[in-house]
């Protein structure tokens, strides 16, 4: 995936995403009910300044958390 890429929708966004998170577990990481997430996704409902840049946020921090596993062998 390319780094720093920026998306217009939800949907461009988990499209991107669709090989690595679902829309379900982008909902769980940004602490957001996976049913509002899926209103998003299909443009059923406008998302507000405020959870686009809550979204953001939970995005950078998970990817912070994540980069530092690593899995040693047995």
């Amino acid at each position: 995936m390319e780094a720093n890429k920026q998306f217009n929708t939800i949907s461009e966004l988990l499209e991107a995403l669709s090989p690595y998170i679902s829309a379900r577990a982008l909902a769980r990481i940004v602490g957001m009910s996976e049913s509002q997430m899926l209103q998003y996704k299909a443009g059923i409902k406008k998302i507000s300044p405020q959870n686009i840049a809550r979204i953001n946020e939970k995005l950078r921090t998970f990817a912070k958390e994540i980069s530092g596993y690593t899995l040693r062998g047995a």
